[in-house]
């Protein structure tokens, strides 16, 4: 794709698929005047003297000059349009046929079908959008739940675009004032405090860190907030999969270690993304005989571990009617975790002194977990056999969440993003141990305008076009 390239762009905006309606699109100098050449309206003679924001009703006609659809044709201005170029979308019915004789008919009178990404990159071209906007956009398009969906829309309204600019702009005051000193070095002059200088660049670098620190949390907003269901063998963790999902998603038997390896589907819970995992019993096999069953077993336990050890919540299913259990459910755990664990207490329907059973468990925890990190453990009663318990451990989970997402009004979603924070990190961590340490200006300021360099690439204020093309490559033609 030609970033400098000003020919007229034409592709279809809705899926290549039969339905309803379908928009092709178009942008460019002669959107206008190619529309004019097949579109018939009595509303309006000629397109090309349209205003912007007009919508006309009529026909198309394709070079047969034979009608080929009855269409709703919407006008666009520039600046005034979403690629900042004049524009014209046309609203035709859903026929595969319909939309690749008007795309076609289109290219003929003169467009040119857009590339991947197109329309996108011309609105960033233009101005209309920065770089880290125009990226929100596939996302946005991409997003499959209530939680990606806002973490999309955020940063498509400039809130995380917000953030950078001011940053880069507080760094380029101070790169600005260093180099003020360098040009008066002879004169012996400070433009600025070393230790207030310091304290700014320190405040910068822990907002960068912060920014960095929310990737991981962006990340299962838009995959799943992996939460394990663990627990010793035949305590129900299948079982309770399949509650969840509403089918019969995990195999359920009796015998001990019919889940050998890890199962996981995902469940949309209040608009929140959950990816379950249903984890093979907790178990000692270590004196497994090579070659055995129980290694086989032994190698499913071992991944459950690894998951349990990556995952944002821990459901721990302890078989209420197995007291003799407890102490050994918890302590199966007790190295494994080190944040949110929900003790599901399965089984509950069973038993008729459920509070002693709750009581006695939480005794057991504080002894566990006496010297653990973890933040919270949380008791949640269930039958998932019987299904009851399941929507108050749901709440929970969501409860558990929100207020992380809330507390985090901008989060990082974008590899990209995120590795050039990390790298604007290193150079600014450069400036402030060279200000310790008494370095001079002209040591510190290309490491200063490393940390610039990189803000800016964000955004697209210092993007080369190579990067440009492998970003919007990755969009949707028509977008």
């Amino acid at each position: 794709m030609n970033c400098s390239d000003s020919a007229t762009i034409c592709a279809l905006a809705t899926p290549n698929a039969m339905g309803a309606i379908a928009v092709v699109r178009m942008s460019g100098p002669e959107s206008l005047a190619i529309a004019n050449k097949v579109f018939r309206s009595k509303t309006c003679e000629d397109l090309t003297s349209s205003e912007g924001y007009r919508t006309y009703y009529g026909t198309v006609n394709d070079n047969r000059n034979e009608i080929l659809d009855q269409v709703l044709l919407s006008v666009y201005r520039a600046p005034h349009s979403y690629t900042g170029e004049d524009s014209v979308e046309i609203s035709c019915h859903g026929s595969l046929y319909i939309q690749q004789e008007l795309v076609q008919t289109l290219i003929e009178n003169g467009a040119r079908m857009a590339g991947p990404g197109e329309f996108s990159q011309r609105a960033f071209l233009n101005g209309k959008m920065d770089l880290a906007q125009a990226e929100a956009v596939a996302e946005l398009i991409s997003s499959g739940n209530r939680a990606s969906h806002r973490l999309a829309l955020s940063q498509m309204r400039g809130t995380f675009s917000g953030e950078l600019s001011l940053m880069r702009s507080q760094l380029l005051e101070l790169a600005s004032l260093m180099e003020l000193e360098l040009d008066f070095a002879e004169e012996d002059v400070d433009f600025a405090d070393k230790s207030r200088l310091q304290e700014l660049l320190q405040a910068l670098l822990n907002h960068i860190r912060r920014l960095c620190d929310s990737f991981r949390l962006g990340n299962v907003m838009k995959k799943g907030v992996p939460v394990a269901i663990a627990g010793l063998v035949n305590a129900g963790k299948s079982t309770l999969l399949n509650a969840f999902l509403g089918e019969e998603r995990a195999i359920v038997s009796p015998v001990a270690g019919t889940t050998r390896d890890t199962i996981e589907d995902t469940l949309v819970i209040d608009g929140i993304p959950f990816r379950f995992i249903d984890t093979a019993g907790l178990r000692n096999l270590q004196h497994a005989v090579s070659g055995s069953q129980e290694q086989i077993e032994q190698m499913g336990v071992e991944r459950s571990m690894e998951t349990i050890r990556s995952s944002s919540i821990i459901l721990l299913v302890i078989d209420a009617s197995r007291p003799e259990t407890f102490s050994e459910s918890v302590q199966s755990v007790n190295d494994l975790v080190d944040d949110n664990i929900i003790l599901v207490i399965n089984k509950s329907d069973k038993i008729s002194n459920i509070d002693v059973i709750l009581s006695n468990i939480q005794v057991i925890c504080r002894d566990c977990f006496a010297n653990c990190r973890i933040s919270n453990i949380y008791t949640c009663p269930v039958s998932a056999q019987e299904k009851t318990g399941i929507d108050e451990l749901k709440t929970l989970l969501v409860n558990l969440i929100r207020p992380v997402m809330d507390e985090n009004t901008t989060l990082l979603t974008n590899l990209r993003h995120f590795q050039a924070l990390k790298k604007a990190d290193e150079s600014l961590s450069r400036v402030i141990e060279g200000l310790r340490a008494g370095l001079s200006n002209d040591l510190l300021a290309p490491d200063l305008r490393e940390a610039i360099y990189h803000i800016g690439s964000i955004t697209g204020e210092i993007t080369p076009d190579d990067i440009l093309g492998n970003i919007f490559s990755n969009f949707c033609i028509g977008k």
